[in-house]
C-alpha cells in the first residue's frame, strides 16, 4: 500500500511539513464493489478536533451546486494523529439491489456510518465519477469551505479519474473499483478546486475491496519534532516479474507480510527471513512458483509501526 519515499529531508523540510499539518484531510478512499464505500479522515494536528464542524459532500456526475441531499455532517471527536473511518450505512443483510449490505470486514472497520437512507442522503454513494469533498464550517463567514477534495468539482470523468488527463478512458483508472491511500508525503488537503486532478500525484493505487489499511495512517506529520533527518525507504522486489522467487531488503524488523491479488483476496506462499552480518537489515525471500500469472500487492508491516508496499508481477 503506502510507499516510503526515496528522499532525505533536512530539519528545515521537516519543520515546513509540520507547519502544514494544521487541518483534517482524507487519508483513504474506498470505491469498492456494490455498496462497499468508505472514507478515512486523518487528524495531522497536535490536538483533538470536534467533528461536528465538518461534513462530507458528494458532487454527483460533475455537479458544482451543493444540495443537502448530497452531504452528511460528521460527529464525535477525532484525537491527534488518529483517523475516523466513515462507511456507507448499509448494514441490513436482508436488503437487495441498491441497499445491498456492506460486507462484514468493512463494517468492522467503521467508526461512523453515513447516508443510511438512499432517498434522503447520497454523500457516501460515490461511484468513481463523483468528486468528494471534506468541508468545514466557518462561523465568521457563515459558510462551508472545502479543506480537502478528491477529484475536480464540476467535472465528470468518463468513466473515472485516471493518471492521464483528459479522462476519456486513457491511463489507469484510480477512482472506480479501487482503494486509494494518501501518500506519506501528503500533509495537507486540497483546499482549492484543482484545474486538473491527477490522482497519481498524491494517492497510492490499490485493488478493489481492500480494507485492511483502514483504521490507521502514517505521514510526515507523525515524525517527532526533534527529527534531524528522515530517510524513508521505498521497498523494491527483485526479480520482478518473478517466475520462481523474489526477495526484498527491509530496513526494519518485520512483523507480518500479506500478499493480495487484484480481487482483494489474500494468497499464501512460502517465504522466509534472513539477517545480514551487520544486523542492519533483513532479507525477505518468497517462493512464487505457486502464484498464478498476474499482479499482486505485497504489504510489509514492521514491529514499530513501519508500513510499506511493493507490487509483484508474475
Amino acid at each position: 500500500m503506502k510507499k516510503f519515499l526515496l528522499i532525505c529531508l533536512s530539519i528545515g523540510a521537516v519543520l515546513n511539513a509540520w507547519s502544514q499539518c494544521d487541518e483534517l484531510f482524507i487519508s483513504e478512499y474506498v470505491e469498492g464493489s456494490r455498496n462497499n464505500k468508505a472514507l478515512e479522515i486523518y487528524n495531522p494536528t497536535g490536538s483533538s478536533i470536534d467533528l461536528s464542524k465538518y461534513r462530507i459532500t458528494r458532487w454527483q456526475n460533475g455537479s458544482a451546486s451543493w444540495t443537502a441531499q448530497y452531504s452528511d455532517l460528521l460527529s464525535g471527536t477525532l484525537d491527534s494523529r488518529d483517523v475516523i473511518v466513515c462507511v456507507l450505512d448499509r448494514r441490513d443483510s436482508s436488503k437487495t439491489g441498491q441497499d445491498t449490505p456492506v460486507v462484514l470486514p468493512l463494517r468492522l472497520k467503521a467508526d461512523l456510518f453515513l447516508s443510511p437512507v438512499y432517498t434522503v442522503s447520497y454523500s457516501m454513494s460515490f461511484n468513481g465519477d463523483d468528486a468528494v469533498s471534506l468541508d468545514k464550517y466557518n462561523p465568521e463567514t457563515d459558510k462551508w469551505v472545502p479543506v480537502d477534495i478528491i477529484g475536480k468539482i464540476g467535472e465528470q470523468p468518463k468513466p473515472a479519474w485516471s493518471n492521464k488527463p483528459p479522462y476519456t478512458g486513457a491511463g489507469t483508472w484510480y477512482t472506480q473499483d479501487k482503494t486509494l491511500i494518501r501518500k506519506d508525503s501528503v500533509v495537507t488537503g486540497i483546499k482549492k478546486n484543482p484545474s486538473v486532478f491527477n490522482p497519481e500525484v498524491e494517492w497510492e493505487l490499490n485493488p478493489r475491496d481492500m480494507f485492511d489499511s483502514l483504521g490507521f495512517h502514517y505521514c510526515l506529520c507523525g515524525w517527532p519534532a526533534n527529527t534531524k533527518e528522515i530517510k524513508p525507504i521505498e521497498i523494491s522486489l527483485f526479480p520482478n516479474p518473478a517466475q520462481e522467487k523474489t526477495s526484498a531488503f527491509l530496513g526494519f524488523n518485520l512483523e507480518s507480510v500479506r500478499i493480495i491479488d487484484t480481487k482483494g483476496v489474500e494468497v499464501i506462499i512460502e517465504s522466509s527471513l534472513n539477517s545480514n552480518e551487520l544486523k542492519d537489515y533483513v532479507i525477505w525471500e518468497a517462493n512464487t512458483t505457486t502464484l498464478s500469472s498476474g499482479i499482486y500487492l505485497v504489504q510489509f508491516r514492521g514491529t514499530r509501526g513501519e508500513y510499506a508496499t511493493a507490487r509483484l508481477m508474475k
